[in-house]
């Protein structure tokens, strides 16, 4: 090849390659793991489909154990995350990747919230590990803990399991170089627009009021509460819809609604768990 004193480079042809100086960026190396969870969010994310592969045309997936074999280590451009981390060698690991990368995404509501496992305190765990494999069992685990309550998370997907439409929302605006923005309307928004009775109206319990939207109302769509699984939204007013649900519901059904999604949160540790102290 010629170097051309124009702008490219000129082959034997003649033909300047306007391309060829052009400097060809890496793609992104994106790397997921997953801690204590049931992957449910990751099989969420292997539903995409055809929106993966399109995904996939613009990304480097380095290291994913559930969809393949490889498995390369850091440094990353992105590490999502599922799963809440409750060993130590998983607390170990997720430190350990938040040096390594330079974006940190939680994938789902046990990684965001702790989710499931967040209900059992750790105070009862030892007990509840025993009681379910036995006194000779030797447990690892310490407690169910977000993400953010050992390292800095750059952008939480909430959901049990996640939303695929935010998945893409989220990852498209990450390779266009843009931190993505929560959500900043409640369940309720979505639930009126899929023309859903309200549940409060009908003295039914719903934490849809305080529960960040983006999950499109599908569990009130299916007849179902909402939980808070997509967490709780900028400045809720929980202790108004609090006021509400004691109108018509025992204390013990509100906790329990609380406690599913939402009770290592700062907001159910001050209306619930002082209270029983």
């Amino acid at each position: 090849m010629i170097k051309s004193k124009e702008t490219g480079t000129k082959g034997c042809s003649g033909v300047v390659d306007p391309l060829a100086n052009r400097e060809i960026k890496p793609k992104p190396k994106v790397a997921i793991f997953d801690f204590t969870d049931c992957e449910g969010c990751e099989v969420a994310l292997v539903s995409l489909r055809e929106q993966l592969l399109a995904l996939a045309g613009e990304i480097n997936v380095v290291n994913w154990r559930l969809a393949q074999k490889r498995a390369d280590e850091g440094p990353y451009d992105v590490v999502i995350i599922e799963g809440t981390p409750i060993t130590q060698h998983e607390i170990d690991t997720l430190k350990f990747l938040r040096v390594q990368t330079k974006i940190l995404v939680g994938l789902g509501s046990c990684a965001t919230l702790a989710g499931i496992p967040g209900i059992i305190d750790k105070e009862s765990r030892s007990f509840w590990y025993k009681k379910i494999y036995g006194e000779k069992y030797k447990p690892r685990g310490i407690d169910a803990l977000p993400l953010t309550a050992y390292v800095q998370v750059d952008y939480l997907i909430h959901g049990c399991p996640v939303e695929k439409k935010e998945i893409v929302r989220v990852m498209e605006e990450l390779l266009a170089g843009k931190l993505p923005k929560p959500r900043e309307y409640s369940v309720c928004f979505e639930c009126k627009l899929a023309g859903n009775p309200c549940r409060l109206l009908a003295k039914k319990i719903c934490l849809g009021p305080i529960t960040q939207g983006g999950c499109g109302a599908i569990c009130i769509s299916g007849g179902s509460p909402c939980y808070g699984c997509f967490g709780l939204r900028d400045s809720p007013q929980i202790d108004n819809l609090l006021h509400t649900l004691y109108k018509f519901s025992d204390s013990p059904d509100v906790e329990r609604y609380f406690s599913m999604f939402l009770k290592k949160t700062p907001e159910y540790q001050r209306l619930f768990a002082k209270k029983k102290k």
